[in-house]
């Protein structure tokens, strides 16, 4: 955020810290939010930094909708994790939803929110992009740890940087576990974490992480993140190595996370 942000926005947050973390340094700079909470825990977390909170989950698309028109925002940012499952539990949807569900020539995640963002913006909306209004969040190449991966670990990273960039533009996932040369997970409908915390289990140690972004993202919704869990996650696992797609992948709560990966050993490169 900077001098040219808005001076109110409407939040759309999903789970996570990073709706929190754009809460509090809108706060901070003075921008007004108006936050729509997809969950009362978020909701509960957001209310100290929003001009006004509200609990809607995310299939109740017409209240959300009417909520921001009667609140008068113009600019919105869609941040946080929804998981992906929630397409297959449609008794959740309003029918405003599942008309909107039933448009679509498939549910793979860049339909629906492509399709989400397309609709509010015929409506008059302006979705922000995350990365412009949080630029200090996602680290250009280099070495962030004490420690540096390996020779072979670095050869690891050149193996599976292009085979993770096709599995996130297949719409599959965007993490990939990687050893000896070997595709060891593939995140998909299971999320980040379980992704690696099953690639961690096959690999058994020195594992390598992956984290990418689609080559097309659009950087308006989903970006892809790491943070303090991810690394706790890596250390469970004994994994030796995250590398993660330079200026293109947020990292959440930059200290924390490098401090616990130096203190188990574990690199954090940006490629």
């Amino acid at each position: 955020m900077n001098e040219t942000s808005p001076k109110r926005i409407g939040l759309l947050a999903g789970s996570g810290d990073i709706p929190v973390y754009f809460a509090r340094q809108a706060r901070d700079k003075g921008i007004k939010l108006v936050s729509i909470a997809f969950s009362d825990d978020i909701d509960a977390r957001l209310a100290p930094y929003a001009e006004k909170n509200y609990s809607i989950p995310i299939g109740r698309a017409g209240k959300i909708y009417q909520t921001l028109k009667d609140e008068n925002v113009a600019d919105l940012i869609i941040l946080g994790k929804v998981e992906k499952d929630l397409i297959f539990k449609l008794q959740l949807f309003d029918f405003q939803a599942l008309k909107f569900l039933a448009r679509l020539k498939n549910k793979e995640d860049k339909t629906v929110m492509t399709g989400i963002i397309q609709t509010l913006e015929n409506d008059g909306f302006k979705v922000l992009d995350q990365r412009e209004c949080m630029r200090e969040i996602f680290p250009g190449e280099g070495l962030l740890t004490r420690n540096r991966p390996s020779p072979a670990e670095m050869e690891d990273i050149g193996f599976g940087i292009p085979l993770a960039r096709k599995m996130a533009d297949l719409e599959i996932g965007q993490t990939l576990v990687v050893k000896n040369k070997t595709v060891i997970a593939v995140e998909a409908i299971e999320g980040t974490d379980r992704a690696l915390e099953r690639g961690c289990t096959l690999a058994r140690d020195r594992a390598v992480a992956i984290k990418v972004s689609r080559t097309e993202q659009d950087f308006r919704y989903d970006c892809p993140g790491v943070g303090p869990e991810t690394v706790r996650t890596l250390v469970r696992g004994r994994a030796s190595v995250l590398a993660l797609e330079a200026g293109r992948i947020m990292l959440i709560d930059q200290a924390e996370t490098v401090r616990l990966a130096d203190a188990a050993g574990l690199s954090i490169i940006c490629v």
